[in-house]
């Protein structure tokens, strides 16, 4: 980082000496010296950074020079905001005592640090270091030619692993009554996690196993950590559980009577202890055959320790095939092969020792040097000869050191960061810009720079598992190694650690990131110049054992803490971002942070109001705010914040200060979400937030709240919405309560709207016809809600033979839509051709017609006729003919909901073979399902029926579901089980809710493994068949008021691992631990819970248990609601 850093250095050197506040502080010709000692530092810095590989004398200077440049750098930016703090009015107050002792002191400063750079200048002529050229880069490279395109390379070479290791999974495995564990072994670099990712993603492997999930183990084998990456992988939720026990619980949960795979990615733990305690919990609760662990590893003793299986060795690639990745990267998909590169590239090629990573970063290392003694010069390189280095990291080396010098201090940055953390690419930007790595050039701004910067670095394969989504956020990782690479070069300036490993931190550290818990950030303090602070997000956090302490060198820092106070210190502040802070207000210190450019806030639920000195921040470049639900108001005249670049919500005001005129001169780009619209009355202030004039604008919201105090009319909302046009440059745009009867003709517009690709309207009651949306090429979503009028969700003409509609469509949600009646007005136009996703919620007139590429439907609140005009194709009653119906062999989960007069399912069902889930919900008129409907769901694996009163019984048809694994039965009171209970040898899980009469047909189900019993006020005594059910592995009882004592048989379920009984008053002193008449029934279950306390020998949590019940009873009732949050949906959108 120190060319980045020197060239600021001698760039405020020189315009320092220029200023008065030089001479005011007694150090003008010691700023002269101090500019030409870095300056002639500077002119070797470039051979000193190739040296310190080889020489540790080198690179012990060169980190003496960094510690020192950081020192002098928060001088000087002491001095500048000194400087700004006297103005135009400096000589005044010069004679002031606490300005002459500020004098006095930062003059002592600079002499200490001039001494010891006169040191550093001075030393650098023992090395024999060579004078080099300082590049400076061009306007107009090469390289910003051609675009980043994120897609996935192609693999090559590795066919022939994938298949061996799928054969082993679907058919060795399948088998296997144990646990299988299989191991993939390697260098790295040679692609083991490709590898595993190809086989993850394979077609057989997701046919054949009911759940993937992929954790990446990295360094840190931690249970807790592993745990929860299962269930967030598993579930898509990121739950906070505050013990292992109650995590474990939710994991076995997940995994309950699943064929699995699980991958462990990049494992590096020799503890056999803690990989046998990992599979022993792995295993117990899980008798399915076929649950398979697929490890990656470099090491053969992690294999040996883990594996069931002898490992598989991958091996380097061929000549052939390293040579097919080596010259995409070198040459381009199309580019000319010369055949002198070419014989020096496969030359190359073979230092590469057959990895995929080398050759990859190589060839993206030569890709833009046309010259043979470009090429030359990398095949002889003396880095190919380092005897410390393997040859694959010799290889990243010598791409690293032809990067150029203004580069490398962004890449190296990035070792602040754990191993396998996905980056945001925004974020990392705006880091690079609070810690000067990127200024702006000529023309260009700063984080326009960084941007370049970052697809260089992304051209030259530094950047890997690149995520983009369609309105251009990015994610990316580093490869462990390429990290490794980083961090080498940082040494000890770059930590990355749990906050309990900090106790020994060198005072060299200049960046850290950690996980805290019970933090101690005390060691913070004996850091010199600690330049980055990233508090990375945990399940958990003790916030009362977490006080901010005085870190003042401070340029960018990440925090939860609600103490704050040290904030009025860090004048050198940048960038500061408050994540699920408890905080009330944003504390007045935050406005003496006058070099702040980058303040982000995110989870602060009680946040409700800025300081009226925020617009002090004349450097501030992003307020950036998201799920602060309580904020009343965005900052006090906004609009003098004139650098500002991004504002993601604004809300608007009714006092001078806060209205929309306070957008009209800020060139604002991304997100702009405006609330609060009910107070504009006028389309002259509407237009004065310039909307049209944002080009950098993509994502537009517009919220109109609560109308009772507000004096607009609906004509005046009209006004307003005519006059906040926005520019043809959208991608997301939203709607929320507005209260015209029409919409703009800008939104008719569809040369404006062209380039939408998700539209959100909410609660616009009183419109009465939609713009043309089906016209729009790129809208992949679609929400409307709440609009009473709407009878076609588009009524534009369309021509019949050459025009189809709704061409990009994905996910289209209607809701509470009491007059819709079609989707478009006009018959027979093709449409919706690739929708994957269709709820429609409370719209009673709704006919649809053919939608074959549905996967998922949910309808609730409709009648019978919606589900006819679904099913049947504009009337059809050919069974045979399913491919004209909804989704033929592509519907995979169907939701139907309060249908108040629906009878029965259409038989047409019964064609869906590709229907792996089935829910029925508060269908008071059906009483059961057809023998003919059941026999064609032989693919469904859950089945639910809830609240259904009169719903009697599912048929013998029953026994056609051999697939079905989970089945829950809720609140249907006349509900009895067939007897042929005995032929569903999949099922693996049952839930029965408040059903009297249904216990004495449960009998005989063969592989049952977790029986949840709910709400049975009037049974007395379980039957004795329960006894019998040797298979179960887990059993709830609930809510028995009467239940008295457990079966005799009860001790021979010596499968049961665990038994949780709540609400049973009559059975709480009969199962009392080792008094309780019923103790000896339940003694040998390893796990037992009386009232959420445990009373076995396990290790002993805080009440957690029913975890599973109040999940599923959680989810019943979010699946009952009808409407979504606005922001909500919004978010459902933003989120990368």
């Amino acid at each position: 980082m120190a060319d980045a850093l020197l060239e600021i250095l001698i760039e405020t050197l020189g315009t320092f000496v220029g200023e008065e506040l030089a001479t005011y502080l007694g150090v003008g010709e010691l700023t002269q010296k101090l500019r030409g000692n870095l300056t002639a530092i500077r002119a070797v810095l470039k051979d000193a950074e190739e040296k310190q590989i080889t020489s540790h004398v080198v690179k012990d200077w060169l980190q003496k020079l960094r510690d020192v440049a950081y020192v002098l750098d928060d001088i000087l930016d002491e001095c500048s905001i000194t400087l700004k703090a006297h103005g135009d009015n400096k000589w005044i107050t010069r004679f002031h005592p606490l300005k002459i002792l500020a004098r006095r002191n930062i003059g002592k400063r600079m002499k200490e640090v001039a001494k010891k750079i006169d040191d550093i200048a001075e030393e650098r002529m023992k090395f024999g270091l060579q004078v080099g050229v300082m590049e400076r880069q061009p306007e107009d490279e090469e390289w910003r030619k051609t675009t980043s395109v994120i897609t996935e390379s192609e693999v090559y070479g590795r066919d022939k692993d994938k298949e061996q290791i799928v054969e082993y999974l679907l058919r060795h495995a399948n088998n296997s009554e144990d646990l299988s564990v299989y191991s993939i072994v390697g260098l790295g670099g040679y692609g083991k996690t490709t590898l595993a990712q190809l086989v993850y993603n394979n077609e057989s492997v997701t046919t054949h196993f009911d759940l993937k999930i992929w954790v990446c183990v990295s360094d840190d084998f931690s249970m807790m950590k592993i745990l929860h990456s299962i269930i967030e992988s598993a579930t898509g939720q990121n739950h906070n559980f505050l013990t292992l026990e109650s995590m474990q619980k939710k994991v076995q949960e997940v995994l309950q009577s699943k064929r699995y795979l699980l991958v462990l990615d990049d494992v590096w733990n020799q503890e056999q202890v803690k990989w046998e305690k990992l599979k022993h919990f792995l295993k117990s609760g899980n008798t399915t055959k076929g649950a398979s662990i697929l490890v990656t590893t470099r090491l053969e003793i992690v294999a040996s320790i883990m594996g069931t299986h002898p490992a598989h060795h991958l091996v380097g690639l061929y000549d052939d095939d390293i040579w097919s990745l080596f010259k995409q990267h070198a040459f381009g998909p199309d580019g000319e092969e010369h055949a002198e590169l070419v014989a020096i590239g496969k030359e190359i090629v073979r230092k590469c020792v057959g990895s995929p990573l080398a050759a990859k970063v190589l060839g993206s290392l030569l890709r833009f040097k046309s010259e043979e003694h470009q090429w030359f010069s990398v095949k002889e390189s003396e880095l190919w000869n380092l005897s410390e280095d393997n040859p694959i990291m010799s290889a990243l080396r010598l791409s690293y050191f032809n990067l150029k010098l203004s580069l490398r201090p962004c890449f190296n940055f990035c070792a602040v960061f754990p191993k396998d953390f996905e980056m945001v690419k925004e974020n990392l930007i705006q880091l690079w810009m609070a810690n000067g790595l990127v200024t702006s050039r000529g023309n260009l701004q700063m984080e326009h720079v960084g941007n370049e910067v970052w697809n260089e670095l992304y051209q030259r394969s530094f950047f890997q598992e690149v995520k983009s989504d369609f309105v251009g956020n990015i994610t990316f990782k580093m490869h462990d190694l390429i990290h490794d690479l980083a961090q080498s070069v940082m040494g000890e300036e770059c930590v990355a650690s749990e906050a309990s490993c900090m106790t020994n931190l060198s005072t060299r550290a200049h960046h850290i990131s950690c996980f805290p818990s019970k933090v101690n950030l005390n060691p913070l303090k004996k850091i010199e110049s600690l330049r980055t602070f990233l508090d990375i997000e945990s399940s958990y956090m003790d916030m009362d054992s977490y006080v901010l302490p005085l870190i003042t060198p401070l340029r960018a820092l990440r925090t939860r803490s609600c103490h704050l106070s040290a904030l009025k210190n860090l004048m050198h502040l940048r960038y500061l971002e408050l994540f699920s802070s408890d905080i009330t207000t944003l504390p007045v210190s935050v406005c003496r942070l006058l070099k702040l450019q980058t303040l982000k806030l995110e989870g602060c639920n009680y946040l409700s109001s800025f300081p009226k000195q925020l617009t002090k921040l004349q450097n501030l470049q992003h307020l950036m705010i998201k799920n602060c639900r309580s904020l009343k108001s965005t900052p006090f005249r906004i609009g003098e914040l004139t650098c500002l670049k991004k504002l993601t919500i604004f809300i608007v005001g009714s006092k001078t200060g806060f209205g929309l005129a306070e957008l009209h001169n800020l060139q604002l780009g991304g997100k702009l979400h405006i609330k609060g619209l009910q107070k504009v009355s006028n389309k002259e202030d509407a237009r004065k937030a310039n909307l049209i004039g944002k080009k950098d604008l993509n994502r537009l919201y517009l919220s109109w709240g609560d109308y009772t105090n507000s004096h607009v009319s609906s004509v005046d909302a009209e006004r307003v919405l005519e006059a906040l046009e926005p520019h043809s440059g959208l991608k997301n745009f939203g709607l929320q309560g507005y209260m015209g009867t029409h919409f703009p003709h800008w939104m008719r517009n569809t040369s404006i709207l062209k380039g939408l690709v998700s539209i959100i309207l909410y609660d616009c009651k009183n419109c009465r016809q939609l713009p043309p949306f089906g016209k729009l090429p790129c809208l992949s979503t679609l929400f409307v809600f709440g609009m009473r009028d709407i009878k076609y969700i588009d009524d534009d003409l369309y021509e019949l033979a050459t025009e189809k509609a709704f061409t990009s469509l994905k996910k289209l949600t209607l809701c509470d839509l009491p007059n819709l009646e079609r989707v478009l007005e006009v018959e027979g136009v093709e449409m919706l051709p690739q929708l994957l996703k269709l709820d429609i919620r409370n719209v009673p007139k709704l006919a649809l017609q053919s939608l074959p590429s549905v996967e998922s439907f949910f309808a609730s609140g409709g009648n019978e006729e919606l589900l006819k005009s679904f099913f049947y194709n504009n009337g059809s009653e050919d069974v045979a003919s399913s491919s004209r119906g909804i989704a033929g062999n592509n519907l995979k989960s169907l939701r139907i909901s309060h249908f108040d007069g629906l009878k029965e399912l259409p038989v047409e069902l019964g064609t869906l073979g590709a229907l792996d889930s089935l829910t029925i919900k508060y269908c008071d008129e059906m009483e059961s399902f057809s023998e003919n409907l059941l026999q064609g769901l032989s693919s469904l694996r859950t089945l639910n029926i809830s609240s259904c009163n009169i719903f009697k019984s599912l048929s013998d048809g029953m026994r056609h579901l051999t697939c079905l694994e989970t089945l829950r039965i809720n609140y249907c009171p006349q509900f009895v089980f067939p007897h042929n209970m005995n032929s569903l040898t999949s099922l693996r899980r049952l839930v029965v809710w408040g059903n009297e009469n249904i216990l004495d047909s449960l009998e005989g189900i063969p592989s049952l493994q977790n029986l949840c019993l709910f709400d049975f006020p009037s049974i007395t005594s379980l039957p004795d068949w329960l006894g019998a059910m040797t298979s179960l592995q887990v059993l709830h009882i609930l809510k028995f008021p009467k239940l008295s004592s457990l079966p005799d048989n009860f001790q021979q379920l010596q499968n049961l691992q665990r038994l949780y009984i709540v609400a049973c008053p009559m059975l709480e002193k009969r199962c009392k631990r080792g008094k309780g008449e019923d103790w000896h029934k339940i003694a040998h279950i390893p796990e037992f819970e009386l009232n959420f306390i445990l009373q076995s020998d396990a290790k002993p949590t805080k009440p957690t248990i029913c975890e599973n019940i109040i999940n599923q009873r959680m989810q019943l009732l979010r699946d009952d609601l009808i409407k979504d949050d606005f922001d909500s949906m919004i978010g459902q959108i933003e989120d990368v």
